[in-house]
């Protein structure tokens, strides 16, 4: 009986030791950073910038009365390398960082337009890392300033860049698509990009409307505007694009201009050799739906010469935005290159060390086909009908 009763004492004692968490870590003891960033300083170390979630901030600033706190800090330090720096972030805070809530890396333009071997194995090797994080770079600011900026829709500006990004409303990239084309022969990277928005001298947030080019790893231009839209139309990033067009004069009633949504844009490149060299034939399809008319034209007699107007458009802004990566950025963010491996792999084996040589020079044909399918409810503007 008493040999029973040890043996169940001793039973009992393996099973609870068995069920304990020996490595398990509380989130009391976690700072969960939110966003990172990573900037140059003057003296050449690496700047690591962290956004951390505050766990007591969060609730108390969604209280209706009395001072709202802050749900975020925002803490940097500099060394030598990333972890160097790292290590300088962890000695200031009495938790551990964990990256595992991490959904921005912002990539300082200075830093960007040096290279991303210093910090590249960083976000490769943490455990940590989300490869569906966002990674953005900045226009004529800083990582550091980015990250200490305000933002007016949320409470925390990592959840706001975060959004926009998710949402497509800028050219969103994630990390494992970034790591994809910069480990490549056949794509160059590109990334969202953006910057600080100001009021006079007051700092009011920020935005994300250029994309940042890079060749191999290092930053070497943005796009903006129609170039932009281009890019996107082109790579089928088109959510959430208007395209406006002048069909007519404007006047002291009217501005002349028809502004349409894209519903559907198709790409399709086709590469050859001729005489030994690349050539290449893109060859891009549109659908969209009209927006507005500030003309005095009725769509149902018109729509064709509509359509012919924003095809000449697409054809101008693409083949500025070709050019422009071709001859000044010799960036093939296209993807012209992975093209080319699918088509012509052979070929591709004998010319791809030398590809990035090759792109500047490579002929390139494009054909626009623009479609309307929607004018809405009326096909004349409401002035028309009105007269």
């Amino acid at each position: 009986m008493i040999l029973n009763r040890i043996f169940f004492v001793s039973l009992i004692s393996c099973l609870a030791l068995l069920t304990g968490c020996w490595d398990r870590k509380e989130m009391d003891d976690l700072a969960l950073v939110l966003a990172s960033g990573v900037d140059l300083t003057d003296e050449g170390q690496v700047e690591i910038t962290l956004q951390i979630a505050l766990p007591t901030g969060i609730p108390s600033s969604l209280q209706s009365s009395g001072k709202a706190a802050n749900p975020i800090v925002v803490l940097s330090a500099a060394g030598k390398d990333s972890i160097d720096a790292f290590d300088q972030l962890q000695q200031q805070m009495s938790r551990r960082i964990n990256l595992g809530h991490r959904g921005v890396i912002v990539i300082g333009e200075k830093y960007a337009r040096q290279g991303f071997d210093r910090i590249l194995d960083t976000l490769l090797r943490s455990s940590e890392s989300r490869y569906n994080s966002y990674i953005v770079t900045t226009y004529g600011t800083t990582a550091k300033e980015i990250l200490n900026s305000p933002y007016q829709l949320e409470l925390i500006p990592a959840i706001g860049i975060n959004k926009l990004q998710y949402n497509d409303y800028s050219l969103s990239i994630q990390i494992d698509k970034f790591i994809d084309a910069l480990s490549s022969f056949d794509k160059e990277p590109v990334t969202g990009a953006i910057r600080v928005t100001k009021h006079g001298s007051k700092q009011q947030g920020f935005i994300l409307d250029k994309a940042a080019v890079y060749r191999s790893n290092k930053l070497v231009g943005f796009l903006s505007g129609d170039e932009l839209k281009a890019f996107r139309l082109l790579t089928r990033k088109f959510d959430g694009i208007h395209l406006t067009t002048q069909m007519e004069p404007p006047t002291k009633k009217q501005k002349g201009t028809i502004s349409v949504q894209m519903i559907k844009a198709e790409t399709n490149i086709h590469t050859e050799l001729k005489n030994g060299k690349p050539e290449v034939s893109i060859y891009f399809k549109a659908v969209a739906k009209v927006l507005s008319n500030d003309t005095n034209m009725d769509l149902s007699k018109t729509i064709n010469r509509v359509e012919e107007r924003f095809s000449e458009d697409c054809h101008k802004a693409i083949m500025g935005m070709l050019s422009r990566t071709q001859k000044k950025f010799k960036a093939d963010i296209v993807g012209i290159g992975r093209e080319f491996h699918i088509q012509h792999p052979y070929v591709w084996k004998k010319i791809k060390n030398d590809w990035n040589m090759r792109y500047p020079e490579i002929s390139i044909q494009l054909i626009t086909d623009f479609r309307i399918e929607r004018v809405g409810r009326t096909q004349a503007p409401a002035q028309l009908q009105e007269n």
